[in-house]
């Protein structure tokens, strides 16, 4: 099974054909556009947020999927999906940004954790991926946000899938999701894939040169 994130800056329809070219399972896209769910051949499409131009989706190909009872939006751009064989958690972190949309909006990814703590807790099998606009290089030492983040997710179970995998050290990572501004030289790795109860056979980010010209951030896909 693949499974891949990325943020596609907006109008996925006319981007689809590239990223479906990854021959993935499962898609988790941010910055795209509310569509209906059988809008894709074979694909479920399942989406969230309150800007019909610019939400969060999930796509799942094969298995039968629904988005879970527990969905809170107000927990803007975090989507709890449950499939046949595993619970998918859809990421975009707006984090403090959450309030343009409204004073009800929270867009932090550790109380979303909290939010849904059992369910992602429960789970035997789990994927909670996404672009989580957060790094321990910025963390604070009055506020050490993504490596709490980080904690919590280890203390449910979950591993990130990149960092497994390169025993790259959190913030020192050698390998890039996002370039600010789609500049070569302002790097940053902020897009993880975070799994429990599997195994990784294979991970691949997307290389600059083919994907700057659909988005500022490169697809990660893990195969598991």
């Amino acid at each position: 099974m693949i499974i891949t994130t990325w943020n596609c800056n907006l109008k996925l329809k006319s981007k689809y054909e590239h990223i479906e070219s990854l021959g993935s399972d499962i898609l988790i896209i941010q910055e795209c556009e509310k569509l209906k769910q059988d809008y894709f051949p074979n694909t479920q499409y399942f989406w969230t947020g309150r800007d019909e131009n610019k939400g969060l989706a999930v796509l799942i190909k094969k298995d039968t999927a629904s988005i879970s009872k527990l969905h809170n939006q107000n927990f803007i751009h975090f989507i709890p999906i449950e499939s046949d064989n595993l619970n998918i958690m859809g990421v975009w972190a707006f984090n403090h940004r959450a309030v343009k949309y409204g004073e009800d909006a929270n867009g932090r990814t550790l109380e979303a954790i909290n939010y849904y703590d059992t369910w992602l807790k429960d789970s035997q099998k789990s994927i909670f991926a996404g672009d989580f606009n957060n790094s321990i290089i910025w963390d604070k030492t009055s506020n050490p946000d993504f490596n709490n983040i980080n904690h919590q997710l280890n203390l449910l179970g979950y591993e990130s899938s990149y960092h497994k995998q390169t025993q790259d050290i959190f913030g020192k990572e050698k390998e890039t999701t996002f370039y600010h501004t789609k500049k070569e030289d302002k790097k940053y790795h902020i897009d993880y894939i975070y799994i429990k109860g599997m195994n990784i056979k294979s991970f691949n980010i997307g290389l600059y040169d083919k994907w700057i010209k659909y988005s500022d951030h490169c697809p990660v896909s893990i195969e598991v």
